[in-house]
């Protein structure tokens, strides 16, 4: 049976005196205490719908962590399936002039220990047990990002490092400065194409961080070794960063990230303008997740 309604949202949490404490949202409609989550939009991505969901029921910008299990359950005869990360405030947590008290009138951070406790739903212990199962919730992501559609060659005359995007492409990258700002912001890299650039550049001019174009991740310019080394390098800084390419040398990349991280996990060949998220711990990877 295939779901038929789809909602996101995420396990907020911060550090408290004794370990972490997490958000729960009180819904005097339904009278309960469950994680902050919500429907879909129509065409809504699951990233842009965690967001904005948690941002509407808790006044909170979340900053969104490795995911957690899917929860599925029976919705008025349709199977729902909810969509959850792991995630911490982007910002001072208040319950802001963004919720609606007819939605949501009270939240609490309550310590890990008690949660499982305060749960109204049965439906949500396993995405508790999820993120109590691992002490790596405050992870790194490496995200890949095979650029966007660009104008074809036939219609190109000039240098094909100049070839720029095209309107799709254009929307698309449009599209990922909001999927991105989902994740902790870092560093953000290119290959010198300027459809590499272009696909990035919306998101970095968001952020307000730099968009370096480095040789070593465009195809033809860079020798044997030089993209392994510098993605070395990335990982060891430890920092969050974006890496976008060509699709010829982005799938070597994210396989060699795969395998260098230890953990080895069949990623396949990424469409235009898609990227896969691999949040790191201490020099792990403990979660992979692909985005269209």
């Amino acid at each position: 049976m295939q779901p038929e309604i789809f909602a996101a949202g995420a396990v907020l949490w911060r550090p408290g005196e004794d370990g972490p404490e997490l958000a729960l949202i009180h819904r005097p409609k339904y009278g309960d205490w469950t994680f902050p989550k919500g429907k879909l939009k129509r065409g809504e991505h699951l990233l842009a719908a965690a967001q904005r969901e948690v941002f509407e029921e808790t006044g909170i910008r979340p900053v969104l962590g490795r995911p957690l299990a899917p929860s599925f359950y029976d919705k008025e005869g349709r199977l729902k399936r909810v969509d959850y990360w792991c995630a911490t405030p982007a910002a001072e947590e208040a319950v802001g002039e963004a919720v609606d008290p007819r939605e949501v009138d009270d939240l609490e951070w309550v310590p890990l220990a008690d949660v499982s406790d305060r749960l109204t739903y049965e439906r949500d212990q396993p995405v508790l047990e999820d993120f109590s199962r691992e002490a790596a919730r405050d992870t790194v992501p490496l995200i890949f990002i095979r650029h966007a559609l660009a104008l074809s060659k036939a219609d190109w005359f000039d240098q094909d490092e100049l070839r720029t995007l095209n309107q799709r492409g254009r929307e698309r990258a449009q599209q990922l400065e909001v999927l991105l700002s989902a994740f902790p912001t870092g560093q953000a890299f290119s290959s010198t194409s300027a459809r590499c650039l272009e696909t990035l550049l919306p998101y970095c001019a968001a952020e307000g961080i730099a968009l370096t174009g480095l040789p070593e991740f465009t195809p033809g310019t860079a020798k044997p070794g030089d993209a392994t080394a510098r993605l070395d390098e990335v990982i060891a800084s430890g920092k969050p960063a974006v890496i976008c390419g060509h699709g010829e040398s982005i799938d070597e990349l994210v396989a060699y990230a795969s395998g260098r991280l230890g953990t080895p996990v069949p990623v396949g060949p990424l469409e235009k303008g898609s990227f896969v998220v691999f949040h790191t711990f201490e020099g792990r990877l403990v979660a992979t997740e692909v985005h269209d």
